[in-house]
């Protein structure tokens, strides 16, 4: 079933996140999860377990029409990682079979997909404040397919 543009930038936009979330969190340090720069910043797992949410009701908002209300429980950073990613794929299908329109999909990534994207852009700096850097890349450049959520392994 091919999809409308706005779906389309949509799901390319979930395969861009699922990219940038997998390199920013791929090779960390066993202890990455509850790594903490103080001042009572959000740990790595807390921020995955943030992002997760967001998805859930974003999900949940296109599905049903109302915003979820549940609080997941905090799993391992392991954990986090896995369900964050299958609710990555979760979203992807429900946009591969409901459409939306324009107005609605900008509502979408100025909103919840850019917060998302904005809390990878801070697993990313944790990283390296946990001395394990993000080898730089052109993003422009990367080989992100619309539809691909596994990268890295």
């Amino acid at each position: 079933m091919a999809t409308q543009p706005a779906n389309e930038y949509l799901r390319h936009t979930l395969s861009t996140i699922a990219y940038r979330f997998q390199k920013s969190v791929h090779n960390t340090s066993d202890t990455f999860g509850d790594f903490s720069a103080g001042k009572s910043v959000r740990t790595p797992i807390e921020i995955i377990n943030h992002m997760y949410r967001v998805l859930c009701w974003t999900r949940t908002f296109i599905q049903e029409e109302r915003f979820g209300k549940t609080v997941p429980e905090k799993l391992d950073l392991h954990g986090e990682i896995k369900r964050f990613n299958g609710e990555l794929k979760a979203l992807d299908d429900v946009l591969t079979r409901q459409e939306l329109g324009i107005d609605y999909a900008k509502r979408l990534l100025q909103g919840p997909l850019s917060d998302i994207l904005t809390h990878v852009g801070q697993l990313s700096m944790l990283c390296r404040l946990d001395d394990h850097p993000i080898e730089g890349e052109d993003f422009s450049s990367a080989s992100i397919q619309t539809g691909v959520l596994s990268y890295f392994g």
